[in-house]
């Protein structure tokens, strides 16, 4: 490519050396620089991209782009943000791709794969082809690929939005986390429509406090960035948005004055049902997925459809069929009579939604088993476990992703908040134990709702990511305890 083609879009303070005609490639990793490429160095939380100038030399790079001069022979291209330039450039090197198809972005602590799940089944139902890129991986034309993040980098953001391009994808959905947000990954991005679900603790070892949290999350909602913006009003920082923002704003919820709107709504064994007003159309909605904080979420994306065209009876037709979110408040089983289901609840809020949501379809008793990751803000902890303790008739603490902390130190901290709500617990530190110990207190009626990791095939110790699935876990379990297998 011309490399003129990129430094025309760039906001430049000073030019170091000699500039290349052409360019190979543009990364912001050092081990993925290539003969000819561009180089971002990109500080970040864990490592600084300035101090890999030597392996981008031997590497064969022929620009570093930076916020400072560096020691280096290679031309430089000094700039005021560099993880702005880095996602505006990403977007031209690949062509602009995201003018060829329809783009959603959903912004939230919680309920983000759900609603992107939720909208792929709506817009695929109505004939559209439609790509995913989130919490549990990305897909499109059949294929499926794993992330460790919930949104891309720019460059590989930019890469995939060329890829689905290419395989005709119509609609992108994609989740937003904070961090993406805040980081500039997106920028670059005309979204058709951004959906706000809510904002509870979360991250805050990163965002230091909810002020700042919620700032950031708020901080996408611009009609630069988006045509039309959704947002949930029965949520504190989703009415801030309504507050200040004009135009294309569409709101839903369910206690406050909105757009879209959900009454008469009935939770049992089946999912829940309720009846809609979609913008002064009137529904009946049946649908599998269970919890309140799932009627949010089927508000949210119906409100989108409806604004893309999508009619009402394609709507309720695709949620009568949707199946089961990955993860997500999933079934996976049953044992000595007893249900068991797979969430990814990992926030006090996300914890508290889904025990509620629980509560209320379990005939006997409900067995909640969580932990909660290392090196991550380790003030929720107790709170998490005086929720659990307070809803769940019986808690098995354990580990989650440990990091590089000591489990058993997190399982304590948990344990803090437990305790003084009550004493119907019991602490395991190896997670595929106390999932075993979880399954065989499982009764006719009773509730197992196995928290925190949802989908996850992995636990995180000491820097190594190891295979574990609950999921699997509980399906070898059961398959043994019926003869069909060895344990």
């Amino acid at each position: 490519m011309l490399f003129k083609l990129l430094l025309d879009k760039m906001e430049i303070v000073e030019t170091v050396g000699e500039v290349p005609t052409e360019i190979t490639a543009i990364t912001d990793l050092s081990l993925k620089v290539v003969k000819g490429g561009v180089f971002f160095a990109v500080k970040g939380n864990n490592n600084d991209g300035r101090n890999y100038v030597k392996e981008v030399e031997l590497l064969g790079g022929a620009v570093i782009v930076s916020e400072q001069k560096l020691d280096t022979s290679l031309c430089q291209i000094i700039v005021k943000d560099v993880r702005k330039e880095l996602a505006l450039c990403a977007r031209e090197f690949y062509g602009n791709p995201q003018e060829d198809l329809r783009i959603i972005g959903v912004v939230g602590t919680n309920g983000k794969t759900s609603t992107c799940h939720i909208l792929s089944s709506i817009f695929t139902a109505s004939g559209f082809k439609v790509g995913v890129t989130g919490t549990i991986g990305t897909y499109y034309g059949g294929k499926i690929f794993e992330s460790s993040l919930t949104t891309l980098g720019a460059v590989d953001l930019f890469r995939l939005i060329s890829d689905m391009v290419k395989a005709k994808v119509d609609i992108l959905i994609m989740e937003i986390s904070a961090h993406a947000i805040d980081q500039k990954r997106c920028d670059g991005i005309y979204f058709d429509a951004l959906i706000y679900t809510n904002c509870t603790e979360d991250h805050l070892d990163y965002f230091e406090d909810m002020e700042r949290y919620s700032a950031v999350k708020k901080s996408i909602f611009s009609f630069e960035n988006c045509r039309y913006m959704i947002v949930n009003s029965d949520d504190k920082v989703g009415r801030e948005i309504i507050r200040e923002k004009s135009g294309n704003l569409i709101t839903y919820g369910i206690e406050n004055p909105a757009d879209v709107f959900a009454i008469d709504i009935v939770e049992n064994n089946n999912g829940v049902n309720f009846v809609i007003n979609l913008f002064d159309l009137i529904y009946g909605i049946d649908c599998g997925l269970f919890g309140l904080y799932n009627v949010y979420n089927l508000l949210g994306a119906c409100a989108c459809a409806a604004t893309f065209g999508v009619k009402m009876h394609v709507i309720s037709l695709a949620l009568r069929r949707l199946k089961p979110i990955s993860g997500r408040s999933e079934p996976i089983g049953e044992y000595n009579g007893g249900k068991i289901f797979l969430d990814y609840a990992h926030t006090p809020d996300g914890l508290k939604r889904t025990l509620s949501a629980m509560r209320k379809i379990c005939d006997g008793k409900l067995i909640c088993l969580f932990g909660c990751g290392g090196n991550r803000e380790k003030q929720k902890r107790p709170v998490m476990g005086s929720i659990s303790g307070a809803i769940a008739d019986f808690t098995v603490i354990t580990t989650d992703n440990p990091r590089y902390e000591d489990c058993c130190q997190i399982i304590r901290e948990i344990e803090d908040g437990l305790k003084k709500v009550t004493s119907k617990y019991i602490t395991v530190s190896d997670r595929k134990s106390a999932i075993i110990y979880a399954l065989e207190k499982l009764k006719s009626g009773d509730v197992l709702v196995l928290c925190g990791k949802g989908a996850e095939k992995y636990q995180e110790i000491m820097g190594e990511k190891r295979y574990f699935s609950d999921k699997k876990t509980v399906n070898e379990y059961i398959a043994y305890k019926q003869g069909d297998g060895v344990y």
